[in-house]
Protein backbone atom coordinates (compact mmCIF):
# COMPACT_ATOMS: atom_id res chain seq x y z
CA UNK A 1 0.00 0.00 0.00
CA UNK A 2 1.24 3.30 -0.26
CA UNK A 3 1.70 5.78 1.87
CA UNK A 4 -0.88 8.17 0.58
CA UNK A 5 -3.41 5.04 0.76
CA UNK A 6 -2.32 4.71 4.36
CA UNK A 7 -2.37 8.64 5.14
CA UNK A 8 -6.03 8.46 3.86
CA UNK A 9 -6.89 5.34 5.64
CA UNK A 10 -5.73 7.05 8.81
CA UNK A 11 -8.13 9.95 8.23
CA UNK A 12 -11.00 7.27 7.68
CA UNK A 13 -9.66 5.70 10.70
CA UNK A 14 -10.31 9.29 12.70
CA UNK A 15 -13.53 10.02 11.28
CA UNK A 16 -15.00 7.06 12.06
CA UNK A 17 -13.70 6.66 15.59
CA UNK A 18 -14.81 9.78 16.20
CA UNK A 19 -18.27 9.38 14.55
CA UNK A 20 -18.77 5.87 17.13
CA UNK A 21 -17.89 8.37 20.31
CA UNK A 22 -20.37 10.21 19.21
CA UNK A 23 -23.12 7.64 18.92
CA UNK A 24 -22.33 6.21 22.43
CA UNK A 25 -25.70 6.34 23.17
CA UNK A 26 -26.89 3.86 20.14
CA UNK A 27 -24.55 1.12 20.35
CA UNK A 28 -26.07 -0.77 17.45
CA UNK A 29 -24.23 1.95 15.51
CA UNK A 30 -21.10 2.97 17.66
CA UNK A 31 -19.93 -0.94 18.10
CA UNK A 32 -19.93 -1.47 14.13
CA UNK A 33 -18.21 1.65 13.69
CA UNK A 34 -16.26 1.35 16.03
CA UNK A 35 -14.70 -2.19 14.57
CA UNK A 36 -14.69 -0.36 11.46
CA UNK A 37 -12.42 2.69 12.52
CA UNK A 38 -10.28 -0.24 14.25
CA UNK A 39 -9.98 -1.84 10.89
CA UNK A 40 -9.11 1.25 9.23
CA UNK A 41 -6.11 1.78 12.05
CA UNK A 42 -4.56 -1.44 11.75
CA UNK A 43 -4.62 -0.69 7.90
CA UNK A 44 -3.34 2.44 8.19
CA UNK A 45 -0.43 1.26 10.30
CA UNK A 46 0.59 -1.87 9.16
CA UNK A 47 -0.21 -1.87 5.12
CA UNK A 48 -3.09 -5.02 5.68
CA UNK A 49 -6.07 -4.43 4.64
CA UNK A 50 -9.36 -6.28 6.30
CA UNK A 51 -10.64 -7.28 2.58
CA UNK A 52 -7.92 -9.60 2.01
CA UNK A 53 -9.88 -12.19 4.32
CA UNK A 54 -12.47 -11.87 1.70
CA UNK A 55 -10.23 -12.44 -1.64
CA UNK A 56 -9.94 -15.85 -3.35
CA UNK A 57 -6.48 -16.99 -4.34
CA UNK A 58 -5.22 -16.27 -7.44
CA UNK A 59 -4.97 -19.01 -9.71
CA UNK A 60 -1.61 -20.22 -10.70
CA UNK A 61 0.04 -19.50 -14.14
CA UNK A 62 -0.89 -21.68 -16.48
CA UNK A 63 2.25 -22.88 -18.36
CA UNK A 64 2.94 -22.19 -22.07
CA UNK A 65 1.40 -23.83 -24.84
CA UNK A 66 3.96 -25.77 -26.93
CA UNK A 67 1.57 -27.76 -28.73
CA UNK A 68 1.40 -24.44 -31.27
CA UNK A 69 -2.46 -24.19 -31.62
CA UNK A 70 -4.33 -21.80 -29.12
CA UNK A 71 -5.90 -22.68 -25.88
CA UNK A 72 -8.65 -22.03 -23.84
CA UNK A 73 -6.46 -21.43 -20.59
CA UNK A 74 -4.75 -18.18 -22.49
CA UNK A 75 -5.48 -15.04 -24.04
CA UNK A 76 -7.31 -16.11 -27.78
CA UNK A 77 -7.12 -13.13 -30.33
CA UNK A 78 -9.10 -13.63 -32.96
CA UNK A 79 -7.99 -10.52 -35.07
Amino acid sequence: MSPAGRVVRAIAAVLVGAFALSMTGQPWCAIPAGICATLLAIGAITGWCPTDLLRTPQAETVEQNTLGFTDARQHIDIT
